[in-house]
């Protein structure tokens, strides 16, 4: 059966290339040169509109995404600029260009806040992004046309930048946005404890044990190398598995928010980090 696809103008994808300052020397050796897809609806490529200044709304993907995911060829269904295609089309919305980056990490993505352990992405997107995207493209560039919007860690990351970036975004969208943490993710920290155990050697005896008195004994620290080699292994797969998706996502999370000072773990993630862009 064919799949029926919109009639409406498609508009256009451009993707440019932008480094960042902002990323510069992050502490998982991620790349600074990164890929920012920018859909500009049919109007903007109307002569006859040569003059014409849009509004602007960047979409932030969820964790394990990123911005040119956003892009791709669906089943089924539309992609990003498939879909704001149809909707100016139906006069559902009004012409805008809509902004995809790429804050993808070797931890598997992040929530758009900074992080003294993963990078500076909110920075990234305010103070890199958006003036660079003001910069190539015919945009209203002032806040009250500028919006985010964005579907899991990324519904997170909207409900974050409106509340501590209100200078920067005039409108926020947050569809099933991470909340109420303590709920969410605590019932998966068993099965990411046991995907961890795997790595620990020598694998520890059964029962409690004070890390932190043992830390004092051994010297080897709260984390005993398995979270380092278990990330080492993760980089070398070609495929996820099993609980891997899931281990690394609460890593992410646990150094996002709580982050150590730089040891063992940062060092490893610049040495071994084979995240390509």
């Amino acid at each position: 059966m064919p799949i029926k696809r919109s009639k409406a103008p498609p508009g256009r994808t451009v993707v440019l290339r932008h480094d960042s300052e902002v990323l510069r020397g992050n502490p998982l050796g991620d790349p600074t040169s990164r890929a920012v897809s920018v859909w500009l609806p049919p109007q903007y490529d109307d002569r006859r509109l040569a003059d014409r200044r849009y509004p602007v709304l960047y979409d932030l993907v969820g964790f394990m995404g990123s911005g040119q995911s956003h892009t791709n060829w669906k089943a089924f269904g539309e992609n990003v600029p498939e879909r704001a295609a149809r909707l100016v089309h139906e006069k559902k919305m009004e012409p805008a260009i809509v902004v995809m980056a790429d804050c993808f990490t070797s931890l598997g993505g992040n929530q758009y806040v900074n992080s003294s352990a993963i990078g500076a992405y909110a920075d990234y997107l305010t103070r890199e992004i958006v003036p660079f995207v003001d910069s190539q493209f015919r945009t209203l560039a002032s806040r009250e046309h500028r919006g985010c919007f964005g579907k899991s860690s990324g519904g997170y990351g909207a409900i974050v930048h409106g509340m501590k970036y209100a200078k920067t975004w005039g409108a926020i969208a947050d569809h099933s946005g991470d909340s109420y943490f303590d709920f969410v993710y605590r019932s998966d920290w068993p099965n990411t404890l046991n995907a961890l155990a795997k790595y620990a050697k020598p694998k520890r005896e059964g029962g409690p044990i004070d890390v932190v008195a043992r830390s004092k004994v051994t010297g080897e620290g709260l984390d005993d190398g398995r979270v380092a080699a278990f990330l080492d292994a993760l980089w070398k797969k070609k495929k996820l598995a099993g609980p891997d998706g899931h281990t690394v996502m609460n890593l992410c999370m646990a150094v996002t928010y709580d982050p150590i000072p730089p040891r063992r773990t940062a060092s490893a993630c610049r040495s071994t980090s084979r995240r390509a862009n």
